[in-house]
């Protein structure tokens, strides 16, 4: 596999601080291309960090929660070069499903490019 696709797990957002520091109000941004919400905020150096929710009242099962995961995980791991945050920081994001339904791999990847072009845009105008 190619190591710069890999998305390994200092990738993966795991500290607390950081996560109750995205969804604070007023500490990040939020972008949404439905069925997928994007929210964002940076930090000072180190890689940026990812974090996805696919909450139980929209996929009962487990295996239809996992899937969901696995296509955004996917899409985000091909398209991570999308996002350039501003020099000497680092993102940490979170992307949550919003719908009650499955959708391609195609599609999923399409909303996972859009969001992070326009995080990146609006990352790098402030």
């Amino acid at each position: 596999m190619d190591k710069k696709n890999a998305l390994p797990k200092s990738q993966r957002l795991c500290s607390r601080l950081l996560i109750d520091r995205l969804f604070q109000p007023g500490g990040s941004k939020s972008f949404a291309a439905y069925p997928l919400r994007l929210v964002i905020c940076t930090v000072e150096g180190g890689e940026n960090q990812l974090l996805i929710s696919v909450p139980k009242r929209n996929f009962r099962h487990a295996v239809d929660r996992n899937r969901v995961k696995r296509q955004v995980r996917e899409a985000y791991r091909t398209n991570k070069h999308l996002l350039t945050t501003p020099a000497g920081t680092s993102a940490v994001m979170a992307f949550i499903w919003l719908d009650s339904r499955h959708h391609t791999t195609e599609k999923v990847a399409a909303k996972v490019r859009n969001l992070l072009k326009r995080a990146s845009e609006s990352l790098c105008a402030d």
